[in-house]
């Protein structure tokens, strides 16, 4: 019985070391890319520092946010301890380099016309005759781009809204939040002519991260989704049209 009682209390011991060392968070990395992340009056804001906030909160584990440089924040996710990067997609050249909460972001991207245009895109094909436009470092375009499709670039997002009205593209690619943003700002007679993509994004942690402090903040992100948290923080940018992630 001392036996058995001596190697409980040692499994106790063993299994209740704190997931973080006292007076140490999780920092979380994050780059300038609105409406998901930036810094509005010095405070991060955006979609996916909204997710995040709550995350962390639900799941209670200590966390600040830093805005960096986006490749100067992976590096630093990469090498330096307790540090995550936000929001970068999954690959099978990432996928063993770091400790991984996931999705952060699912992220639709369709194409855009002028409300007085009738092309009938049904499928990404009937949009191929067409010019597309988007603009440089846009993950989207670059995708367009492999699969032949004539894509003009821009050096922003937002500047393709007044090419498709002066008839200088024919199409706008874009996801549907950073869209949804731009054309309600803009009260333009723009509509959703089709999606044709879905990516998740996820946030990267350093290797040597608690993997309790990562497994804990994956279920709390589960049950994000589970109760609809998530969608009603989509609903802020969308509106009506985040009743998607509940199907």
């Amino acid at each position: 019985m001392t036996r058995l009682l001596a190697a409980c209390v040692t499994w106790v011991l063993l299994h209740s070391v704190p997931a973080l060392a006292e007076g140490e968070k999780i920092q979380v990395l994050a780059y300038a890319q609105p409406p998901f992340m930036e810094l509005r009056h010095d405070r991060p804001a955006g979609l996916a520092i909204d997710i995040l906030n709550m995350l962390f909160q639900r799941a209670e584990v200590d966390y600040s946010i830093l805005f960096l440089p986006p490749k100067r924040a992976y590096v630093t996710a990469l090498s330096e301890p307790n540090n995550c990067v936000l929001a970068i997609e999954r690959s099978q050249a990432r996928e063993a380099l770091f400790q991984w909460v996931s999705p952060i972001l699912i992220t639709r991207h369709g194409f855009y016309s002028n409300q007085t245009d009738n092309y009938n895109i049904r499928t990404l094909n009937d949009a191929k005759p067409l010019v597309i436009g988007s603009y440089l470092g846009s993950g989207v375009g670059e995708y367009l781009e492999k699969l032949g499709f004539n894509v003009d670039l821009t050096s922003s997002n937002d500047l393709n809204i007044r090419k498709l009205q002066l008839k200088r593209v024919n199409l706008w690619a874009s996801d549907t939040v950073s869209a949804a943003v731009i054309i309600n700002q803009s009260n333009l007679p723009i509509k959703l002519e089709h999606v044709f993509l879905t990516t998740l994004r996820a946030m990267g942690c350093n290797p040597s991260t608690s993997p309790t402090v990562v497994e804990r903040l994956q279920n709390e992100l589960k049950r994000m989704y589970q109760d609809q948290s998530i969608r009603q923080l989509y609903r802020n940018y969308l509106g009506q049209d985040a009743d998607w992630l509940s199907n």
